[in-house]
């Protein structure tokens, strides 16, 4: 895939946060937010279980073994955002805590990219992540 395909991935990406973000906040409106977090996970659980059998990658689901648990984790975290999410929208809005997501996450990348990966970041990143904190203050506010 090239750089084009990975950019439409993460647009998409972003804009199912968005809606996501939405859906789920209405959710935890009508229930609890770990009640909406559980239908959440367990609706995309299924969704992507029946795209593994449709795609026929359904052997590929059985080598599980073979992944260190500790990849695992991912599946925690995702739960945790969508709780998180739950429990923020329906006090800041969807726009106001997609804002604190996305910059979070931008930091969180800036410090993986720095200590974890050992990329070199440019003094141009640091002068946009002072900017992104100064903007999240202006839309915050």
């Amino acid at each position: 895939m090239g750089n084009l395909g990975a950019v439409l991935f993460a647009i998409l990406a972003g804009v199912s946060t968005a809606i996501e973000a939405f859906v789920n906040g209405e959710l935890g409106k009508n229930t609890t937010a770990l009640i909406a977090t559980f239908i959440s996970l367990v609706v995309g659980a299924l969704f992507f279980l029946i795209s593994i059998l449709l795609a026929g990658d359904f052997k590929d689901l059985a080598n599980i073994n073979s992944i260190n648990p500790k990849l695992l984790i991912g599946g925690i975290l995702g739960g945790l955002i969508i709780y998180f999410t739950v429990k923020s929208v329906p006090s800041l809005g969807v726009s106001n805590t997609l804002t604190l997501i996305v910059v979070s996450q931008m930091l969180i990348g800036f410090f993986i990219d720095a200590t974890l990966l050992k990329e070199s970041i440019h003094l141009y990143k640091y002068i946009g992540a002072i900017l992104l904190v100064i903007g999240t203050f202006f839309i915050l506010s």
